[in-house]
C-alpha cells in the first residue's frame, strides 16, 4: 500500500506512474518464510567458483597472441601507423587481461564467501546465534567483528591474507629491473666508482647500485644490493663485465660472469662497422673449478640481402631453434599527422575555391 495522505488515497494515486511505484515498493518476500541455509549446497557452491575461476586462468592463455601478434607483425622500426596500431593493440589486450584476471578474483572471492557462510551456519552449536552481520563478516566489510559461530580451525578471512601477503611482499625483494623502482639518486660519484640508490614506494624497499671501474683493464664490476624498509639486507648481486676489442681481427669479446655463470660474446664487424657474426656461449663454474658449457647462440647476416640468421644451440652442440629476420626497413618514431589530414585537399593546397 502507499502512504495514506488523509483522505483515503494512497499516496501513489496521486503519481503518473502509480502502478510502477506499487510494483517496486512492494517487498513481499519480507513476510516470507525464516532463510533456511543449505550448507553443503554452499560447500558444493564455492568448488564451482574455484573450479571457474581454474578454468578461466586456463583458458586465458589461449589469448596471449593478443599480445605477440602485434609484435611479431610489426616488430622493431616500421611505419608510424603500423606503431600506433600495434601499441592500440597491446593496449586492448591489455585491459582484457586485467578484465579476465578480476573477474577471476571475484569468482575465487564469491566462493571463499559462500565456504565461510557454510562454516558459520554449519556449527550445530552456533545456528541460532547467526546473523546476517556474519554474511557481512564473510565479505570482508569493515567493523564487523568474527562470528563467534565459527570454528576456530578456519583459516585467515580475505582481509587478514591481503595483510599478511603485503607483509610478506614487504620481505621478498623486488625484481631489480622492476619499473616500481623510481628515478634512482646519485650518493657518490668518483672517477672509478658510482653509487646510485632507488625506492620502491610499495613496500619502502630500497636499491642501491655501486658500480666500479677496475683499472687495468679489470672490466666494470657492478653490485646490486636490496634493502627491505628496516635497512637490512634483503639481497645482492655481483656482475664482471670485461670487454676486449682486436682491432687486427675487428673482433670484440665481451664476458659478463655473475655468480658462476659467465656469458661470452664473440662479435665480428665488416670493413663497414656492422655486425657480420656474433656467437655468444654460456657456461657454469663448478665448486672444483670445471667450466660446463650449457648452450650457445650464433647471428650471422647476410652482407648482400641483410637477412639475420640466429640458431641457438644446447650444451651438446646440436640445434635447438632457427630464426630469420630480414632486413629492417627505414620508418618514423611517431605518426606526423593523421591519414585524413596528410589526404585532405583542402589542408594541402590541392583545393581552392573561386
Amino acid at each position: 500500500m502507499g502512504l495514506d495522505t488523509g483522505n483515503g488515497t494512497p499516496y501513489s494515486a496521486n503519481s503518473p506512474y502509480s502502478v510502477e511505484t506499487s510494483g517496486n515498493t512492494n517487498a513481499g518476500w519480507v513476510d516470507s518464510e525464516p532463510l533456511k541455509v543449505d550448507v553443503e549446497g554452499l560447500r558444493d557452491y564455492a568448488k564451482d567458483m574455484v573450479s571457474q575461476q581454474l578454468d578461466l586462468a586456463n583458458r586465458k592463455m589461449n589469448l596471449n597472441d593478443l599480445f605477440s601478434g602485434p609484435y611479431e607483425a610489426w616488430g622493431g622500426t616500421t611505419l608510424g601507423e603500423a606503431m600506433y596500431l600495434r601499441s592500440q593493440l597491446a593496449a586492448n589486450a591489455s585491459e582484457l587481461f586485467s578484465y579476465l584476471d578480476n573477474l577471476g578474483q571475484s569468482l575465487f572471492n564469491v566462493g571463499s564467501a559462500a565456504q565461510t557462510i557454510a562454516d558459520i551456519y554449519g556449527a550445530e552449536d552456533a545456528t541460532q546465534a547467526a546473523s546476517v552481520n556474519d554474511v557481512l563478516f564473510a565479505f570482508g566489510a569493515p567493523g564487523v567483528s568474527r562470528p563467534a559461530g565459527l570454528p576456530s580451525h578456519i583459516g585467515q578471512t580475505y582481509s587478514e591474507a591481503v595483510r599478511e601477503a603485503s607483509a610478506e611482499a614487504a620481505e621478498t625483494p623486488v625484481v631489480a629491473n622492476s619499473p616500481d623502482w623510481d628515478e634512482p639518486q646519485t650518493l657518490s660519484e668518483t672517477p672509478y666508482q658510482t653509487t646510485t640508490v632507488s625506492t620502491d614506494p610499495n613496500t619502502g624497499q630500497k636499491l642501491q647500485t655501486v658500480t666500479m671501474n677496475v683499472p687495468g683493464g679489470g672490466g666494470v664490476v657492478q653490485t646490486i644490493t636490496i634493502y627491505n624498509s628496516k635497512g637490512e639486507v634483503l639481497s645482492t648481486t655481483s656482475t664482471r663485465t670485461v670487454t676486449s676489442y682486436n682491432p687486427a681481427t675487428n673482433t670484440e669479446v665481451k664476458t659478463v660472469t655473475s655468480g658462476n655463470s659467465t656469458t661470452r660474446t664473440t662479435t665480428a664487424y665488416d670493413d663497414d662497422g656492422l655486425v657480420a657474426n656474433e656467437k655468444t656461449q654460456n657456461s657454469t663454474t663448478g665448486e672444483n673449478g670445471k667450466v660446463t658449457e650449457t648452450g650457445s647462440r650464433e647471428v650471422t647476416v647476410d652482407q648482400n640481402t641483410g637477412m639475420q640468421t640466429e640458431t641457438t644451440y644446447n650444451a651438446e652442440g646440436e640445434t635447438t631453434g632457427t630464426t630469420y629476420t630480414g632486413k629492417e626497413t627505414e620508418g618514423q618514431l611517431t605518426v606526423d599527422k593523421p591519414l585524413s589530414a596528410e589526404y585532405d585537399p583542402t589542408l594541402n593546397g590541392t583545393l581552392t575555391n573561386g
